[in-house]
């Protein structure tokens, strides 16, 4: 297993925010001397189009990657998109680091939900989305979190939600990793909880760093926390 640890880093943001998510985690890490990579995916932060698969997403992050190994770093959906980037290109990153996230697919309920919920947001708009996450989040992290989901388009949330729904079962991917994995976990993460984050730790052969007092955006319930964590396993 390689030790390199790249200086550039790729951070895949959650659904059904934008990179703007990042903004405290890009401050320290290029504080600490390192490029950071931080697109908005389709349909989100602004950018138009919408997200065909998880897998299309990963094929158009390749394209913005220099040659040389980088570090990577996926939080929620942003960690099921990085998980199709290993599967689909090991050998460009170095370091990984998967938060609040799973490698496992959707059940049968669960998929019918997001296809539900999809349907949903085109004919409504974005009003019932918000509306659950401001019951899931607390209100400061409600509160940074609201201008992302308002960037939103109603096709980039329907399409992101169709992806997650079909994406492929990645728990195989795991097991064959050959670089450094980190795995971090809010301690009061319902959506992906400690189960979850253990279960990615023990097939990656991964350290696990359970975040406390944070929920399912560990990012941005205890930036401070998660970003010592990632500071610590990227530099």
């Amino acid at each position: 297993m390689s030790s390199a640890r790249p200086r550039t880093v790729l951070l895949v943001h959650a659904y059904p925010l934008s990179a703007h998510m990042w903004d405290s985690q890009e401050a320290a890490l290029t504080g600490a001397g390192l490029t950071v990579i931080a697109p908005h995916l389709p349909g989100f932060g602004g950018r138009p189009g919408e997200m065909n698969s998880l897998a299309d997403a990963a094929r158009e992050l390749l394209e913005l990657l220099p040659d040389e190994p980088v570090s990577l770093v996926g939080l929620s959906m942003g960690g099921y998109v990085a998980l199709e980037l290993l599967a689909q290109a090991p050998q460009r990153f170095g370091r990984v680091v998967l938060a609040d996230t799973s490698a496992a697919p959707d059940d049968e309920d669960k998929q019918r939900d997001r296809q539900a919920q999809a349907q949903r947001v085109m004919l409504e708009g974005r009003k019932f989305i918000i509306e659950a996450a401001q019951k899931e989040h607390s209100p400061q992290t409600f509160k940074t979190i609201l201008p992302l989901m308002e960037a939103a388009s109603r096709e980039g949330i329907a399409a992101a939600l169709k992806a997650i729904a079909g994406r492929a079962d990645r728990r195989p991917t795991l097991p064959d990793l050959k670089v450094p994995l980190l795995v971090l976990v809010g301690d009061q993460d319902e959506i992906t909880p400690l189960s979850e984050a253990q279960e990615l730790a023990r097939l990656g052969h991964a350290e696990l760093k359970v975040i406390g007092g944070a929920g399912h955006l560990s990012n941005l319930d205890q930036p401070q926390a998660f970003n010592e964590a990632l500071l610590n396993f990227l530099t």
